[in-house]
């Protein structure tokens, strides 16, 4: 494994599509990694699952309108 430093002048000697096929694997991992961790903090037991709860029940409280 390379330093950063190493990684971005590999990645900028890439082709347009291979940084486009870099790009697509990197983001679709990030989002894979962040919705883990929502998930994981707002579920059960999680450490903000009350303020998830606080939020669902005030959505079943107030009837929400659309927006003008």
């Amino acid at each position: 494994m390379g330093t950063v430093e190493e990684i971005q002048s590999a990645i900028e000697k890439l082709s347009l599509s291979e940084r486009g096929r870099i790009a697509k694997w990197f983001n679709g991992s990030e989002g894979d990694d962040w919705d883990k961790q929502m998930s994981k903090d707002f579920g059960p037991g999680g450490r903000y699952e009350r303020v998830s709860n606080r939020v669902n029940d005030e959505i079943k409280r107030v009837p929400l309108t659309d927006l003008p």
